[in-house]
């Protein structure tokens, strides 16, 4: 599970600092490439949504000063009974992006929750397009 983990997560990562920018609006600015967002489901097993809540709020922290690229990292659970947790990360850019997947906090985390997922995390990539001005 460990080396599927952090396959998964390079893999976005990596995937999102070559990624094409979008024709028009905010993603085609002249200032850079796209702003990127992950939205990233993961399957926790029962019992260990405290465990895996400690993990995610330490590496919170830690992405603060370590990554300045990353604009926001917010665990999210859709129900007081869900044993999956929805995580939101926006990136500024694609280097952002790539920092994070660069992180040894990053990598850190994915190794310390490995044990705690009931199943291969789920994620999305969005690429900003446009928002409200």
């Amino acid at each position: 599970m460990k080396a599927g983990l952090m396959t998964a997560i390079l893999a976005l990562c990596l995937g999102a600092a070559h990624a094409q920018t979008p024709a028009g609006g905010a993603g085609a600015a002249a200032s850079g490439p796209a702003p990127t967002t992950f939205v990233v489901r993961f399957k926790i097993k029962v019992g260990r949504n405290a465990d895996f809540e400690k993990i995610m709020k330490k590496l919170q922290g830690q992405l603060r000063d370590s990554e300045p690229g990353n604009l926001y990292y917010d665990l999210y659970l859709p129900a007081p009974d869900s044993q999956t947790y929805v995580l939101i990360e926006h990136y500024k850019d694609a280097d952002a992006v790539k920092a994070h997947g660069q992180d040894p906090n990053t990598q850190a985390m994915a190794t310390a929750i490995k044990d705690l997922l009931d199943g291969p995390p789920a994620a999305e990539r969005l690429i900003l397009v446009s928002s409200k001005p």
